[in-house]
């Protein structure tokens, strides 16, 4: 699949293996925040609302783009909302979190991307604090924060991990997890995308910029809650950390970190995508 983003600016060079990148923040950048949304309408505002209100270093500017997976309940709740930045895209075949995200980042141009959640909710400098570590040249780094464990009503919550342990009964965690992250557009360029799966493709995502060198940076502070309940990616019988299905794309990853601990390159994938309809208010 080829995608045009139109000629390079005079600001932007070629990194070998990454593809084009900014250097000089003398133009606007633009931060794409790509959200998935299944059965998440009673949390959707919430979500968005929040995203709207985040404060962006001086040189950058928000777009947020949700993507409705084939949820009629959830896209009767999104055409509601009128939020600046916003566009909303519904998905009339279910195709899951990743192939959305993937459809929804080649949909324009963007600087930098942030994967988040419809059920979570981004704290005060949430977006501020990732952004700023960015250099002047976009180089490709992936960057990550801690979080608050919380329950549908966002009260503190002891929740599982994937290793077994759980969370005190604070919800804090400190350290990351991988469905909510920033990555710059040189990343993008070397990964090509998401895997098409139902689940842990962000883990994959993660592992596999690792073996192609991207630098990852954690911000040591707790700038996200996230939500704990029955039916999300992580909790729900069909894709949580005890289903069959999670246990087979985790083989996959051994699998892929033996392949390329062997010598051989990183995949750059040819996204899978989908088609859509663009919702203006």
């Amino acid at each position: 699949m080829s995608h045009s983003f139109g000629p390079k600016r005079a600001d932007q060079q070629e990194l070998p293996g990454y593809g084009t990148v900014n250097f000089g923040l003398s133009t606007m950048l633009t931060t794409a925040v790509i959200i998935s949304a299944k059965c998440s309408g009673q949390w959707l505002e919430q979500c968005l609302v929040a995203v709207a209100r985040q404060r962006l270093p001086r040189n950058w500017r928000l777009r947020i783009l949700l993507g409705i997976d084939a949820c009629p309940s959830t896209f009767e709740v999104a055409k509601s909302l009128r939020l600046p930045n916003l566009a909303v895209a519904y998905f009339p075949v279910h195709v899951g979190p990743y192939v959305v995200f993937n459809t929804l980042a080649y949909s324009d141009h963007f600087d930098a991307y942030i994967r988040f959640d419809a059920d979570d909710v981004m704290l005060e400098d949430y977006l501020n604090a990732q952004l700023k570590l960015l250099d002047s040249a976009l180089s490709p780094v992936i960057i990550q924060t801690w979080s608050i464990y919380v329950d549908p009503q966002l009260r503190p919550v002891s929740a599982p991990l994937a290793g077994g342990s759980r969370t005190q009964s604070d919800g804090r965690r400190a350290g990351t997890s991988d469905g909510q992250f920033l990555f710059t557009r040189a990343v993008w360029n070397r990964l090509g995308g998401f895997q098409a799966w139902c689940c842990h493709a962000d883990t994959e995502f993660i592992r596999r910029a690792s073996w192609c060198g991207v630098v990852r940076h954690v911000i040591p502070r707790y700038l996200y809650l996230r939500r704990v309940h029955p039916t999300s990616l992580t909790q729900s019988t069909e894709t949580g950390y005890r289903s069959s299905i999670r246990r087979y794309y985790s083989q996959q990853i051994a699998v892929a970190h033996e392949r390329y601990a062997s010598g051989l390159q990183p995949e750059c994938l040819r996204p899978a995508a989908s088609g859509y309809y663009l919702c203006t208010p």
